[in-house]
Formats: C-alpha cells, structure tokens, sequence
C-alpha cells in the first residue's frame, strides 16, 4: 500500500529475507538495490525508545558493483512489547 504527498511516498512492505534462514533482509529492487547507509537512529516518544530509522540509498545495478543515485528511502520500524526489533512484520519506508 502507498501514501503519498508533495514531494514523499510512503510504503508499507513486508521484509523479506536474503537467505531462509539468514536475518540478511532483501533490497534487491527491479534494475538495482537498496543499500543501508550510516548507522541506525533511535526513535523516542515520552522518553522511552520505540522504533528505528534506517536511511537507504538506491543504486541501478548488481552489488557490489553498482552506480549510485540520489533516491533516498528512510526504513522505520516499530519495536515489539519486549523493546526487540520484530522480524516479520511490515515496514513503513
């Protein structure tokens, strides 16, 4: 499902894995890929940690050997009761 406004979308997807058994998600993305950048930010609402934010950068190609573009996709995910990151849950990007 997509939402969009001006000059942003918003996603949500399913993440799905690299490998069955691996934590690796998949990024591959029709003629390229997503490729994590920087480090994960905190999300805190009241004081208390509740998600993450990942900032993505898409490249057209094959890894490792990919041309970088200027699209950029922000991945947040929303922590279970227990403070973990959930596995199999949809992901607003």
């Amino acid at each position: 499902k997509a939402f969009f406004g001006d000059n942003e979308w918003y996603f949500f997807s399913q993440r799905h894995r690299k490998f069955p058994n691996g934590s690796r998600p998949n990024r591959g993305a029709g003629s390229g890929f997503w490729k994590a950048t920087g480090t994960d930010k905190t999300i805190v609402a009241n004081g208390r940690k509740v998600g993450t934010k990942k900032a993505l950068v898409f490249y057209v190609g094959k890894p490792p050997n990919g041309s970088k573009t200027n699209w950029i996709m922000h991945e947040y995910r929303l922590l279970d009761d227990n403070g973990r990151l959930p596995q199999k849950k949809a992901t607003p990007c």
